[in-house]
């Protein structure tokens, strides 16, 4: 970039800050001279008076006031900026170190992040690999089960049902064996029981037939609650050998048939058959074992995978801890700096407040002497008759434009200077460093920089020029929060892709090795197992002859019924029929007969109920025996078919099903690994090190270099030269406004009467006369005289001027025709009372004019206005309180006295006018508003 013509804009301007310093000084003198020792430049204490004379007042003080408030804004600013740039030096020293303190933990943080991710995340997965291959046999062993249980399962489950089965079975008929020589037994003693029971009951009819009762015709209990089927009659006795004979239960044929189903158990049936499910079971256990030469392998690759990872980020982590300590040197080194700074930062800021105090004291200066001046001055006063508090307003305007003589060049001096340092810095580094030009233009462009060939950055950082890496899109990437490996380009240093490369450690052979043959090791029914389940079936425990005893045991154990109950309520009804009849139940038969109601019940529930519950558990246990039997011989030829498909299929599949595992398995854990690279480099490349401290580091040099310390000087110098641009005008305007505040020592007497003169012109303007005189009433000898005597006074300069020696000896108190001035009303405007005490004026004093006496009517007065040369001094006194001059001839009435006009009800201006008799007339003036 070219800054010639930069640098040609700031040398001109610096050079005109110069001949300022050269030439005002020389002006400023020469003014000075000027005025004090010539009188000229406004020097002398004369003022001309001119009509205009107000008007420029009131401009040149709306000028200097417009002056004064951007004077005002000048140090103003000037006070903020010389408060930011102490807080901005105060601050500069820990705003730097923060921004150091967050590289410092970008750096650690970085660090961190690393090992969390590359080593701890990595021996984590490392663990969960090495434990999969450790437990081996879970892995990849039960999954080899699991899909074998289907085709095997069944068959396994078959081959245990039936020997469960089978021992059932033998089991059943031992008891059958044991229960019905038990139910034999109890029924023996049953049937005595029912047959003692019978007896009774008989024996209770007899009795009472005997007894006279009971025996009535129609009254026999026998017809009521027969006793003929209260027997006995089933038989559970052993049926012979022979198969002939009164027994019905085939005892020997059920011990013919227990017995070989016992040996067939005795022949380690269930053991056989639970060999073959261990078998099948322990897959993973033989898995395991199998495999274990193959999976240590495996682990010891994967333990050197690891390492390298670890090996491979220690130089990226040595790096980073380098960096970290040299942030900390230099973080002590610009504490170090900015203290100093910061100690004789309060000189400085110190000499700033003095200058910008010499501003606030112009400042404060102009104020006082434009309301000074404004609230003293006085338009009908001469120059040299200024009242003393428009004198101080002048002088204090005057040490205003002193005190920017004394500082302008000071002033200049600090703003050409700090013009020269600060605005080529801020042009030429800060705005293309903010813009990033700098950087485009220079280290990012291609040999640029001596001593490097090709990028600069790149040459630096990876100690090879053909890297293009650039500053700007380092500090792009940052501004984006990118992580440091890709916003740096750190692959040309550490290649994470190279580092986390799995094929150069483990290989796919080494996975083959886990697919293992163990289908000659599985055997889920063994022959022993089918020649037991054989010899079951061959007993054939379905053919023994249950009909006979079934028979008995489905039948009543009482003829007349199991239930008793039901005899005892035919007794109870026959009781109940004939209750109180001693022809039916003499004596206390009645009584017996009740009492044998409840030996029935409880013979029932003693003794029945028990009998028919064993009876009806032989019966149960009879019809489990005979399901089971009658499955045996079915269900051991499925088993053996299920168990030989069962083996068959181990032999034909398990070392492909093995094979199959170990592939998924492999990919598992090949899985487990690319997702560990992938996640690592995606750390690595986007999240580990987000770089913006790096960014904003750089932005705080920026506000600190630029807008901290450049940015103050820059409002520094520029509120400078505003001061000093408003205190060259200040110069000239409070010396021409000071000129109409200042007491003048000298003075024309012409321009002393003409003020006098417009002092009366203004009085003219406000007395009410001037509404008399628009009335339309006709005037009267009065007015002629006030005209006679204001066209003989007008007269008076015309004479004065053509003497003009005579205006050099008197002042403007002396003039003729002119008398000191007072506060009382002068009706004609002409003359103004002395305050004091009346002033009278001699015929030297003003020739050829005969003074008036002003009072009541009366002979031997003169006429005023006419003209006697030789004539006596006489005084013209003025009575205190008159308001009219009387003009009338000798021998006329009284003077017509003036008084102020009334307003009428309508609104109208009326005037009264003594008339000649001394009478009031209105005089209604219809034309005049007030």
């Amino acid at each position: 970039m070219d800054y010639s013509d930069l640098f040609l804009g700031f040398g001109v301007c610096f050079v005109l800050g110069l001949l300022f310093l050269l030439i005002f000084p020389i002006v400023a003198c020469c003014f000075c001279c000027c005025r004090t020792c010539c009188g000229k430049c406004g020097g002398k204490m004369y003022q001309k008076q001119t009509g205009n004379m107000e008007c420029k007042m009131i401009t040149f003080t709306v000028i200097l006031a417009v002056i004064t408030l951007v004077l005002s804004g000048g140090f103003a600013c000037g006070f903020f900026v010389n408060a930011r740039q102490s807080s901005e030096i105060e601050n500069m020293g820990s705003n730097t170190q923060n921004s150091l303190d967050d590289i410092l933990i970008f750096v650690n943080n970085t660090v961190d992040e690393i090992l969390f991710v590359a080593l701890n995340q990595s021996s984590w997965i490392f663990e969960v690999i090495e434990y999969d291959l450790s437990n081996v046999g879970e892995t990849v062993g039960l999954p080899v089960r699991e899909a074998l249980r289907p085709y095997v399962g069944s068959a396994i489950d078959a081959i245990l049902g039936m020997v469960a089965t089978i021992e059932a079975t033998r089991d059943g008929l031992d008891d059958m064996n044991s229960l019905v020589s038990d139910l034999d037994a109890n029924y023996t003693d049953f049937i005595e029981s029912i047959a003692d029971l019978k007896q009774d009951i008989e024996d209770l009819y007899a009795n009472c037939a005997g007894a006279g009762g009971c025996s009535a015709a129609g009254q026999d209990p026998q017809n009521t609650a027969d006793t003929t089927n209260i027997v006995a009659s089933r038989n559970f006795t052993d049926l012979p050998s022979s198969g002939t004979g009164p027994g019905y239960y085939p005892r020997t044929v059920v011990t013919a048939k227990s017995n070989g189903l016992t040996s067939v158990v005795n022949n380690d049936l269930e053991s056989s058959a639970e060999a073959g499910r261990q078998d099948f079971e322990e897959i993973p256990e033989l898995v395991q074992n199998e495999t274990d030469s193959a999976v240590g392998d495996l682990v010891n690759s994967f333990d050197d995978f690891n390492g390298e990872i670890e090996d491979g980020l220690d130089p990226m982590i040595e790096n980073l801890d380098s960096m970290s300590s040299v942030g900390s040197s230099l973080g002590d080194t610009i504490s170090e700096y900015s203290e100093t700074a910061t100690d004789y930062d309060q000189y400085r800021s110190l000499f700033v407040l003095f200058l910008y105090f010499i501003a606030l004291v112009v400042f404060i200066l102009n104020i006082l002497g434009i309301i000074f001046g404004l609230i003293g001055y006085d338009r009908y006063a001469t120059p040299t008759k200024r009242s003393m508090l428009s004198n101080i307003g002048g002088l204090l305007l005057m040490a205003s434009a002193g005190l920017c003589f004394i500082f302008a060049a000071l002033l200049m001096v600090f703003t050409s200077f700090p013009f020269l340092i600060a605005g080529p810095l801020t042009k030429i580094v800060c705005g293309p460093i903010v813009s990033g030009e700098l950087f485009e233009n220079t280290v990012d462009l291609p040999d640029t920089i001596p001593g490097t060939s090709g990028y600069y950055v790149g040459s630096t950082l990876f100690d090879n020029g053909n890297v293009s890496v650039t500053f700007t899109g380092i500090l792009d990437n940052c501004g984006d929060n990118k992580a440091a490996y890709s916003a740096f380009q750190l692959m040309h240093i550490v290649n994470i892709s190279d580092i986390l490369d799995m094929d150069s450690y483990i290989s796919d052979g080494q996975f083959d090795d886990m697919k293992v043959n163990i289908s000659d090791q599985v055997e889920i029914m063994s022959s022993e197992t089918a020649d037991n389940l054989a010899n079951a079936r061959d007993v054939n425990a379905a053919s023994i002859p249950w009909s006979d005893f079934e028979n008995e045991l489905t039948s009543d154990l009482i003829d007349i019924g199991e239930d008793l109950n039901d005899f005892a309520d035919d007794l109870q009804s026959y009781i109940d029929a004939n209750s109180g009849s001693s022809s039916v139940f003499p004596g206390s038969y009645e009584n017996d007969f009740t009492t044998m109601v409840s030996t029935i019940r409880s013979f029932q529930t003693s003794t029945v109920e028990p009998m028919v519950s064993d009876r009806d558990y032989v019966e149960y246990v009879l019809n489990a025996v005979q399901s089971n039997s009658s499955k045996i011989n079915l269900a051991v030829n499925n088993t053996i078919a299920a168990g030989d498909a069962a083996d068959t299929y181990i032999t034909n599949n398990l070392d492909s099903v093995v094979a199959s595992e170990v592939e998924n398995f492999q990919s598992t854990m090949i899985g487990y690994i690319n997702q560990f690279v992938d996640y690592i480099t995606d750390m690595i490349y986007n999240e580990v090190g987000k770089c913006r401290p790096v960014k904003n580091l750089l932005d705080n040099l920026i506000n600190t270099v630029c807008r901290g310390v450049l940015d103050p000087i820059n409002g520094w110098w520029f509120c400078n030269g505003w001061c000093v641009f408003c205190f060259i005008l200040n110069i000239i305007f409070s010396v021409k406004l000071a000129k109409f505040f200042r007491r003048m020592h000298d003075e024309d007497e012409s321009d002393a009467l003409e003020v006098q003169q417009r002092r009366n012109a203004a009085s003219e303007m406000q007395k009410p006369a001037s509404i008399i005189r628009n009335n339309q009433v006709s005037p009267s000898p009065d007015d002629f005289a006030k005209d006679e005597l204001q066209e003989e006074l007008h007269r008076v300069p015309n004479m004065l001027f053509d003497d003009p020696e005579g205006l050099k000896k008197k002042k403007g108190s002396d003039l003729p025709g002119v008398a000191s001035t007072s506060n009382e009303y002068d009706p004609d405007g002409l003359v103004e009372r002395p305050s004091q005490a009346e002033e009278t004026m001699t015929e030297d004093e003003l020739p050829g004019v005969v003074t008036t006496e002003v009072g009541g009517g009366g002979g031997g007065q003169e006429q005023a206005g006419e003209v006697k040369p030789d004539a006596e001094n006489t005084e013209a006194k003025i009575p205190e309180g008159e308001t009219t001059v009387t003009t009338e001839p000798p021998g006329t009435p009284g003077p017509a006295v003036y008084n102020p006009p009334t307003l009428s009800e309508e609104g109208q201006v009326m005037e009264n006018v003594n008339n000649n008799n001394g009478e009031e007339e209105p005089n209604i003036n219809n034309d005049t508003t007030q």
